[in-house]
């Protein structure tokens, strides 16, 4: 079935005293963002973590959130001595030529940069941190998934039935169609008799079957309305699969292309008026697709 591309999942794992705790969080996009938010010391893993977001997840932006604490949490920071020995010392020259009193605590120099760094681990370390990560990844993404399919199968139970409203509109439009003809035909014969009973000349059945057919000709959306139809009968096909949210957008496309042509081919008011519900109908399966991988 269609997924959703919103959707959020959450996990913790344990390994003895240590716990990793991932929050996905996914949007609509384009194509697959992901974002890692974490200690600097995991940045060597997220080509790992995102990997195996990837087989997950195909379409949307994924902001993931990594936590992990006890002993195989990184190493916490540490302060550079030196460093703020060195802000220290400019500090206290700067104070002394502008005859300044020097401040007696240090605590605004430790937003400095350098002062407190990531103690980035060693790799041995992110090997042995890696299993905890995965296993909490892989239930994060269950979750994520369980959230998508629930919210997909919503959006396609709500996108079936606006493609059964588009068949009714497409039937009431094909029906329409001879009915279209037999008016303009009364219409003809009415106004054009008066104008030429007025000069004593009669009006000839072929020339008015003769005019019925350029209309017919002109005003012709059989072909239309089978590609309509089609592009429908697909749509709700690619429902029952998984990630079609690109052929989707695509067939919706079609589907408001042939619903223009219809319109500007077709001079009858109540086809005109069917048209422009079924294009509303169109525009809301387009909305609903934003959501779908």
């Amino acid at each position: 079935m269609a997924l959703s591309m919103t959707g959020c999942g959450e996990a913790v794992a344990t390994d003895g005293a240590s716990t990793c705790r991932i929050e996905l969080r996914c949007v609509n996009n384009r194509f697959l963002k992901f974002a890692l938010r974490s200690r600097e010391g995991f940045a060597a893993l997220e080509a790992q973590i995102e990997a195996a977001v990837r087989r997950r997840v195909r379409r949307g932006s994924v902001q993931m959130t990594l936590d992990v604490t006890g002993a195989l949490a990184p190493p916490a920071r540490s302060l550079d001595a030196s460093q703020l020995e060195a802000y220290l010392g400019q500090l206290e020259t700067f104070c002394s030529r502008h005859d300044l009193t020097l401040p007696k605590s240090a605590d605004a120099l430790l937003s400095l940069p350098g002062i407190l760094a990531d103690s980035l681990p060693a790799s041995d370390a992110l090997d042995r941190t890696w299993p905890l990560v995965a296993k909490a990844l892989d239930a994060a993404l269950d979750a994520l998934d369980s959230m998508r399919r629930t919210e997909g199968d919503t959006l396609a139970r709500d996108m079936r039935a606006t493609c059964e409203e588009l068949r009714g509109l497409i039937a009431t439009i094909r029906t329409r169609v001879p009915a279209m003809l037999d008016d303009h035909r009364r219409r003809l014969t009415e106004r054009v008799g008066k104008l030429l009973a007025a000069q004593g000349v009669s009006l000839g059945d072929a020339d008015v079957a003769r005019e019925i057919a350029l209309l017919a000709d002109r005003a012709d959306i059989a072909e239309e309305l089978v590609r309509l139809e089609s592009h429908v009968d697909q749509f709700e096909r690619l429902l029952g699969e998984e990630s079609p949210g690109r052929s989707l957008d695509f067939l919706a496309q079609e589907l408001a292309r042939e619903a223009n042509t219809i319109a500007a081919k077709s001079p009858d008011v109540a086809i005109a008026h069917a048209v422009v519900d079924a294009k509303t109908r169109i525009e809301r399966l387009r909305e609903m697709l934003q959501n779908v991988e």
